[in-house]
């Protein structure tokens, strides 16, 4: 199990500085919005980065994906967006991605703490990924669930870089009474108050805490074909000590998959 897991930490760090690394992602449970994913026949908590209907898999149907940094898979979700991110306008590259990831991680280290959500042992996927249980009013699922509406709401502002005013962010429980509506939407707000109040250049030069990557699948927008490209949550650890001394260019990038190791 350790090699393999070495063996997806390589591959995420390899995704930062080359081409995508492919995995098997096959469904275990979700609701559309989160849920859990097996890749690579490892269990991972992950949250929709698409939203725009594109299908996830069932329990025990796969699909092929690619795994990118986050960063780097911004702009992979389909054909059209990354057009729009490489051919239409290549600049944001370098402008928008970048902020708007910033603000992404900011909003995971901050409101889905690894230190203090995913309990003593720091491991997420020990949460219960019942589907049936999404809609309790517990701190853990309606952190995941808040934060997923966030990035889906920042997947619609294609070229937003200033985020001092997020009234254009819609709260997916704005006046919802039911106690879990109420206080999700209560956390997405808090988050909104949060991030507007940083200011501009906080985001200039914001590192995350933790590591997040995106399993994507480039297909056409709306097509059944179109796999749902996820944000994956989980802790990665640090490779083998052989697989470091065939990876010692890499030494820098791994630090934060030696801080998190399981």
């Amino acid at each position: 199990m350790k090699f393999r897991l070495a063996i997806l930490a390589l591959a995420l760090v390899f995704s930062n500085v080359s081409h995508a690394q492919t995995a098997t992602v096959t469904g275990v449970d979700d609701n559309g919005f989160a849920g859990v994913y097996n890749i690579d026949g490892i269990d991972f908590w992950w949250m929709c980065a698409e939203p725009n209907g594109s299908p996830n898999p069932a329990n025990g149907v796969q699909y092929t994906a690619n795994l990118f940094s986050f960063t780097n898979g911004w702009d992979e979700q389909n054909t059209t967006r990354f057009e729009y991110f490489n051919v239409t306008n290549p600049g944001y590259q370098t402008s928008v991605i970048p902020r708007q990831v910033a603000v992404m991680q900011y909003v995971l280290d901050n409101y889905l703490p690894w230190d203090t959500l995913a309990g003593a042992s720091g491991r997420f996927i020990e949460q219960d990924s019942n589907s049936a249980l999404y809609d309790n009013n517990t701190t853990f699922y309606n952190s995941i669930f808040a934060v997923q509406n966030f990035i889906s709401e920042m997947y619609g502002k294609e070229a937003q870089t200033d985020f001092s005013d997020l009234s254009n962010f819609v709260d997916n429980w704005d006046g919802d009474v039911d106690p879990t509506g109420a206080a999700r939407s209560a956390y997405f707000q808090t988050i909104l108050n949060d991030v507007e109040g940083l200011g501009s250049g906080f985001w200039d030069t914001y590192t995350p805490e933790q590591q997040y990557y995106m399993a994507s699948f480039q297909g056409i927008e709306g097509d059944p074909g179109n796999w749902q490209d996820v944000l994956v949550i989980g802790l990665v650890p640090e490779p083998s000590g052989a697989l470091l001394i065939a990876c010692t260019g890499l030494t820098i990038m791994l630090r934060r998959f030696r801080r998190n190791a399981r």
